[in-house]
C-alpha cells in the first residue's frame, strides 16, 4: 500500500526548458547549441547539482573553458533560474493528492541559488512533509545513495512509497532500492498511471 509520493522538480512541478530560455535571449541556432553545451551539459552544472562547487566557481570555470563565450555565458548564468515556471496542471494534482492521506516529499537535483529562488517565490511547497535538494546533501540522482538518504531521513518504507521524475535513470535507480516509480511525460499521463496504485483517483487535476 501506497502512503508516500516523491515528486521531483524539474519538469514534473517546474518547466526547465534551456531552449526557449536561449531563444528568449534571441541566440541563433549555433548559438543556442554552444552556449547549451558549454553552460546546461557542463561538469559544472552537475557540480553545482551536487552542491561541490558555487555560480561563481562554476562561471568561472565554464568561461575559462570556452573563453569565446565570455560575454554568453555571463548573461545565461546570471539569473538563469527565471526559466523555471510552474507547470499547472501538475500542481493540480499535487494539491488533490495533498487533501488525501498521503505524505508528500520532494526528491530533486536542484542547485543551491535556483532552489532558494522557486521555495521563496511557489506556495506550493507548503504541501510537503519533507524536502531533499542535491546541493544541500551532497548527492545527486541517479546515485542510490540519494535514496537511500530519503528513505532514512524520513524513516518511510521502501515498499510504501512512490517517486515520480521525469528521468527514467532516476526512476530505475529508486526501483533498486524498492522505490515505485513513475515516469513523469505528461499530466495527463500521470493521472492515468496513478489509477494503478489508487482508487478514485479519476478525480485528479480535473
Amino acid at each position: 500500500m501506497i502512503k508516500n509520493i516523491v515528486f521531483d522538480l524539474g519538469n514534473v512541478l517546474l518547466d526547465f526548458d534551456p531552449e526557449s530560455y536561449l531563444a528568449d535571449l534571441e541566440y541563433d541556432e549555433q548559438q543556442k547549441m554552444e552556449i547549451k553545451k558549454a553552460v546546461f551539459a557542463s561538469p559544472e552544472w552537475l557540480q553545482l547539482d551536487r552542491g561541490s562547487l558555487n555560480f561563481a566557481e562554476a562561471k568561472k570555470k565554464m568561461i575559462a573553458r570556452n573563453p569565446h563565450l565570455a560575454p554568453e555565458i555571463e548573461n545565461v548564468v546570471d539569473g538563469w533560474e527565471k526559466i523555471l515556471s510552474l507547470k499547472e496542471d501538475t500542481l493540480l494534482i499535487l494539491k488533490e493528492l495533498a487533501q488525501k492521506d498521503y505524505q508528500l516529499y520532494v526528491l530533486s537535483n536542484f542547485h543551491q541559488k535556483a532552489f532558494a529562488y522557486v521555495h521563496e517565490k511557489y506556495d506550493f511547497f507548503s504541501y510537503f512533509s519533507g524536502i531533499v535538494i542535491s546541493s544541500e546533501v551532497g548527492m545527486i540522482k541517479p546515485e542510490k545513495e540519494i535514496y537511500s538518504y530519503l528513505l532514512n531521513e524520513y524513516q518511510l518504507k521502501a515498499e510504501e512509497t512512490l517517486f515520480i521524475d521525469d528521468t527514467l535513470a532516476n526512476i530505475e535507480a529508486a526501483q533498486s532500492k524498492g522505490i515505485k516509480g513513475i515516469h513523469f511525460q505528461t499530466a495527463e499521463m500521470l493521472k492515468e498511471e496513478l489509477q494503478y496504485y489508487f482508487e478514485s483517483v479519476e478525480s485528479l487535476g480535473e
